[in-house]
């Protein structure tokens, strides 16, 4: 809301992209916003506003540290990133908001606000509910990509996320089986352990032709595997394709994008957690 001089309408005062933290007209405080967040933040938070989410107002800190610190490492995890959401610190309204403007919106399919903790994630039913992130695998180069999620509780069923194609070969981001054992990036399936230990990200990084790296368990592995072209399918969260092989895992963010170090985001949303659950 734009300030209106000799009125208490005005919510938010901007320098610039910068929201202000107080603002006096004369000797008198007109504004007070406890604290200035970044323009990325904002933004963020903006979105969250026309989504309808009123959740996340308590957890705004966590947030916008957790986006600054993106912002700051820069390439793969900010400005090239091709999607990336935080299913904590929000409300059901939330989820389907992308943390940075311009990339699609995710594709709320079942999930109802009795789904989701602010502190922890949003928990699949292993059956018809799962996210679509509007990506598809040519979204993605085959040779430098990434894609991950962060299990706050394992699963019993289903894959976290990725592309289905015929005997899931070919799946550009990668279809993650939670107790099973399988990381998929190519053709043939490339097997990896499954996830022991929570909270955990799980995820894989290219950065070459001839090898990947997966983490889970707080640890990476590297797998030799040449790239395969990529298919066209659409890239689900909870499942494959559009709702296959869903999964029951509670899962507290998602990003996918260019190859990055995926200790290091692992890293930031232990942080991100860490920072809502305190308050």
């Amino acid at each position: 809301m734009a300030l209106s001089l000799g009125s208490s309408l005005a919510d938010k005062i901007y320098l610039g992209a910068t929201e202000v933290a107080l603002a006096y007209l004369g000797t008198t405080q007109v504004y007070s916003a406890g604290g200035a967040f970044s323009a990325e933040a904002q933004n963020y938070f903006d979105r969250l506003d026309t989504a309808g989410d009123t959740t996340y107002t308590a957890y705004k800190q966590p947030l916008a540290n957790y986006i600054d610190s993106l912002v700051t490492l820069g390439g793969a995890y900010w400005d090239d990133m091709k999607s990336a959401a935080s299913f904590v610190g929000v409300g059901i309204q939330g989820i389907t908001v992308p943390l940075r403007d311009g990339v699609p919106t995710l594709t709320n399919n079942n999930f109802v606000a009795d789904d989701l903790d602010a502190l922890t994630g949003l928990l699949s039913d292993g059956s018809t509910k799962y996210l679509a992130t509007g990506l598809t695998g040519t979204d993605l180069s085959q040779d430098d990509h990434s894609f991950s999620v962060y299990a706050s509780s394992g699963a019993t069923t289903g894959f976290l996320g990725g592309l289905y194609g015929t005997n899931f070969n070919r799946t550009i981001a990668t279809a993650l089986t939670p107790t099973g054992t399988s990381f998929y990036s190519a053709s043939p399936l490339d097997a990896s352990s499954k996830i022991t230990s929570t909270p955990s990200l799980v995820g894989i990084s290219r950065s070459a032709s001839t090898e990947f790296t997966a983490r889970t368990n707080q640890g990476d592995e590297t797998f030799t595997r040449t790239s395969g072209v990529p298919n066209t399918g659409g890239l689900s969260l909870y499942a494959v394709g559009a709702g296959v092989a869903p999964t029951t895992a509670r899962l507290a963010t998602y990003h996918a994008g260019p190859a990055l170090n995926l200790a290091t985001l692992e890293g930031l949303q232990d942080t991100l957690i860490s920072e809502i659950a305190a308050i």
